[in-house]
């Protein structure tokens, strides 16, 4: 049987390379044996294993993804709580290149099912590039019996890239309309501000306790496989089927992982909370987002303050949003009296005094809140504040101001024997109301023109 046809680029002596041997197949390092079947398309490599459910996958057991509570599917997959995740395909791809497009072939196909009470990987080897319409049959074979597709990055790489491969070799793309759980996205909204990088690499490390050993990096894949079509020695290609074979076991622990935070309950670390609570927000779940805010409050001195600042700030505009006005008030005075946080302290004294101001038309209270915010303000800035420091003051400053004018004229609208008072400029010039002054920069511009 021929060989594929050799690729521009690469330098092969033996345009008609022999295929990989039958019978007792090929027996890699590691245990990865793989095996010459007769598909429905032609011949097809396939190497499989099978784990427990119980096989622990860093920290997490495999079961632990067929476990997830309705809260769960409804933030992973909306609009799908149908969804059979028993029957779901956990799939990755290597591949000859990165870039896709048609230039770019898929090499070995990993698939990860749930079956007979345990979990069995299949992963589909393309040793000759003539077999490829044999391996694409054998894979949607399999794809058309599971319910849904769990990927990490596939929406915008592995499934685009299948879809190419199966047009040019006029197969009829796999699963149309299979749900599609693509967990790059999940991680993203709740790893994204945490972790220096959502890779899967960095996701297994820090959350999921996997170490890989020896493990062949994700840029070294397509030159192992470059090199196996020049060589034509396949156990050189032991580390790409390892890699696959983790990356898949990965999807089934990373999915135990998300399923666990957003299966209802309230996590124990507040970054989980916050995480949580802005993806709840941005799908207009603002319920579940307030009680993720408020436990992030709630969680004293473990949740770092950036944290509890941003949970606080998203907090007061939900309650805003709701009309939750005393809810509001009670949140920033909390805050206002809180020790250390002196930036903090000050923006909720001004949240105060807007709200004094503007919903309760109490200027004397803004007033007071005002001045409080000011003094704060000042003693820090002795010490030498932070950045944007100045801009702050005047701001304070100018509304200070400007509620002591409202203080004033509301005295003098109450004065019945006092006719209608001016605005607090006229022809250019201040009028003293009370005798305060504004700050300077409040005042109008002077200078003749030039």
């Amino acid at each position: 049987m021929e060989g594929g046809a050799t690729p521009w680029h690469l330098d092969r002596t033996d345009p008609h390379p022999s295929p990989l041997p039958e019978g007792e197949g090929i027996r890699l390092p590691r245990e990865h044996r793989v095996q010459c079947v007769e598909g429905r398309r032609g011949r097809v490599y396939l190497a499989e294993a099978r784990w427990p459910l119980e096989h622990r996958h860093g920290e997490l057991a495999l079961h632990e993804a067929l476990s997830l509570a309705d809260i769960a599917y409804s933030r992973l997959v909306p609009g799908r709580g149908d969804l059979d995740l028993a029957r779901a395909a956990f799939v990755d791809v290597e591949t000859t290149g990165l870039a896709g497009g048609t230039g770019t072939c898929v090499f070995l196909v990993g698939i990860g099912t749930f079956e007979d009470g345990g979990f069995r990987l299949r992963q589909f080897f393309l040793a000759n590039l003539s077999e490829e319409a044999a391996l694409l049959a054998a894979l949607a074979d399999v794809l058309e019996g599971s319910s849904a597709m769990v990927s990490f990055n596939g929406r915008r790489f592995d499934l685009p890239l299948l879809e190419t491969r199966f047009t040019l070799s006029r197969l009829p793309p796999p699963a149309v309309g299979l749900p599609h759980l693509d967990l790059l996205y999940p991680a993203r909204r709740l790893f994204r501000h945490r972790l220096p990088s959502c890779r899967l690499g960095v996701i297994e490390e820090a959350l999921l306790g996997v170490r890989r050993q020896d493990d062949v990096p994700g840029w070294a894949v397509p030159g192992l496989y470059f090199d196996y079509l020049r060589s034509r020695r396949p156990e050189d290609l032991a580390g790409v089927f390892d890699h696959n074979a983790l990356d898949i076991l990965s999807l089934v622990a990373l999915l135990a992982y998300v399923g666990r935070l957003t299966g209802g309950e309230v996590p124990d670390d507040p970054a989980d909370c916050l995480a949580l609570g802005r993806w709840d927000e941005a799908e207009g779940r603002l319920a579940q987002a307030t009680t993720m805010y408020e436990a992030v409050l709630q969680g004293g001195a473990c949740a770092a303050q950036e944290t509890r600042s941003s949970a606080r700030q998203r907090l007061a505009r939900l309650y805003r949003r709701l009309g939750r006005w005393d809810e509001l008030v009670g949140l920033w005075r909390a805050a206002a009296e809180q020790q250390g946080a002196v930036r903090q302290r000050i923006e909720a004294l001004v949240a105060l005094a807007v709200i004094e101001e503007h919903r309760r038309r109490d200027y004397a209270a803004a007033e007071a809140l005002t001045r409080r915010a000011l003094r704060l303000h000042e003693v820090v800035a002795l010490g030498g504040g932070w950045a944007g420091m100045p801009t702050q003051g005047e701001a304070l400053e100018r509304r200070l101001w400007r509620l002591r004018q409202r203080l004033r004229t509301r005295r003098v609208q109450a004065d019945e024997g006092e006719g209608p008072r001016k605005g607090p400029f006229e022809n250019g010039h201040v009028v003293e109301l009370g005798g305060f002054e504004p700050p300077a920069f409040c005042l109008p511009d002077r200078r003749s023109p030039d």
